[in-house]
């Protein structure tokens, strides 16, 4: 095994090499199995047959559960550790919520972080800037993959084929033909005309009926894209990455101390001034709902700002001063969890005069969420285990994010919404029928004519193989 070089190399011939801006290089690894190729081959057609022209459901599971196993059981993976076996584990669950949850945003967010969590996994980074730079890594990893996955398709390739050609003209042509498939279904698509210059000169191109050139580009751009992921994650779970020892440089107490001290003063005396909200000792009214709405998103600005500065303080003060860092960092982490009870406080507050939304709920569960991570850095600095936080605050963030799509926002908005309506009767009609088929059954509750003017139907119907336990609670309901 052969050790990468301190200067990007291009892996395919006549693409740009890829730099990121870390102290990060890659091993390359052994030429891929053939099995695995053929699991990513799989993979991506059994995406390009059931994700496009079909909304979220099951479909989705089981592509993620294909791209899983062809990656895990296929690559020559390296020795995964305990964290990465958590990561890989909620990113499955994620990908699941497709098929209990109808919320589109919802399913394409948990979707959007499973693939972070096992790019996470799979890269193995482990400091913050390799955690943060997941993404870039991963895009690097996919690119390298190609000329990867190309040694072993050069090494099984018939040794007679039907035509004789270069290897060169071969790949020059295949890849020729699939881009001008591609735009030019998106060019018939997105004009008449063009489409009828293409349907006359090949009626091939431009297809009718219950097969629409949208669809099969869309198809063929599925295709690649899941391919893609799976060489991506096979290669960056096959290689391993070398981030680099990080160079010990303490700063002047100074430096970090007083940006401590100065903070945990301004929160003191905004906590000294919010002492009344913050223990309950004013009514709540008008005013005070108007109050806490303006003032939530600030806070939990202020939470972030804060949780950042923190750890910069322990980058910049490094092995030294660990008393001083400790007690300054520390107060101000209780500091900032007051705050933390504060936001909450003023959000309920305003919860109880506006009622719920799924914003409110999402506000409240990203300021719980950064509440624990809080907490989470004082434990690992009291148990010197401060190496843990990059994955632990992305898996926490995952966790999170989990139990959030099975508790189901729309549900709970609705729920919470028919028992403030059966309480005092206001109930605000407009947003409720703006919700997924997760809060017809709930809303199903609602007394009649109120139920008549939310208008409650159910979502069309998809294909057996997009089935989606929500939308048939709500048809079933609805009947």
């Amino acid at each position: 095994m052969s050790e990468a070089s301190d200067l990007p190399i291009s892996p395919v011939r006549g693409l740009p090499a890829i730099s990121v801006p870390l102290t990060a290089t890659w091993q390359s690894p052994a030429p891929p199995r053939l099995r695995l190729l053929l699991g990513a081959v799989g993979s991506a057609l059994l995406a390009a047959v059931v994700l496009p022209d079909a909304r979220f459901g099951i479909n989705v599971f089981v592509v993620a559960l294909a791209v899983t196993a062809s990656v895990l059981f296929a690559a020559r993976t390296r020795p995964f550790t305990a964290s990465s076996a958590v990561l890989v584990t909620v990113a499955v669950l994620l990908s699941g919520v497709s098929v209990v949850r109808a919320s589109e945003w919802l399913a394409f967010g948990c979707l959007l972080a499973a693939g972070m969590l096992g790019a996470m996994a799979a890269v193995g980074g482990r400091r913050w800037k390799a955690v943060l730079a997941t993404g870039i890594l991963f895009t690097e990893a996919g690119f390298r993959s190609v000329g990867w996955a190309g040694r072993t398709v050069r090494r099984h390739r018939p040794r007679r084929l039907p035509v004789q050609a270069p290897e060169s003209a071969l790949i020059g042509l295949t890849v020729g033909v699939v881009c001008t498939v591609v735009i030019g279904g998106l060019l018939a698509s997105a004009d008449e005309k063009f489409a009828g210059v293409l349907s006359s000169v090949g009626g091939w191109f431009v297809l009718e009926g219950p097969i629409r050139t949208d669809v099969v580009v869309a198809r063929v751009m599925t295709f690649g894209f899941v391919l893609f992921i799976v060489l991506g994650l096979s290669f960056a779970a096959s290689a391993r990455l070398s981030e680099g020892t990080p160079v010990a440089r303490p700063a002047h107490p100074a430096e970090w101390m007083t940006p401590l001290v100065l903070v945990a003063l301004t929160i003191g005396a905004f906590l000294a001034v919010d002492a009344a909200q913050l223990f309950g000792a004013a009514e709540a009214g008008s005013n005070h709902s108007d109050r806490a709405r303006e003032g939530f998103g600030q806070l939990i600005v202020v939470t972030v700002l804060v949780l950042l500065l923190i750890g910069w303080a322990g980058r910049a003060a490094g092995g030294q001063h660990r008393h001083f860092l400790g007690g300054a960092a520390g107060t101000l982490l209780a500091l900032t969890l007051l705050l933390g009870f504060s936001a909450l406080r003023r959000v309920w507050l305003y919860q109880a005069e506006a009622g719920w939304t799924v914003a409110r709920l999402n506000a409240i569960a990203f300021e719980l969420w950064v509440g624990v991570l809080l907490i989470a850095v004082g434990v690992a600095w009291l148990l010197r285990r401060t190496d843990l936080l990059p994955r632990l605050a992305a898996g926490s963030a995952g966790v999170g994010l989990l139990a959030i799509a099975l508790a189901g926002p729309d549900a709970v908005v609705a729920a919470a919404n028919v028992e403030r309506y059966e309480q005092t009767g206001k109930i605000d009609v407009e947003y409720l029928s703006l919700l997924s088929d997760d809060a017809v059954p709930a809303l199903m509750k609602l007394p009649e004519p109120v139920r008549s003017e939310l208008a409650l139907s159910p979502s069309p119907e998809n294909p057996w193989y997009a089935w989606n336990l929500a939308k048939w609670r709500a048809a079933r309901a609805s009947s």
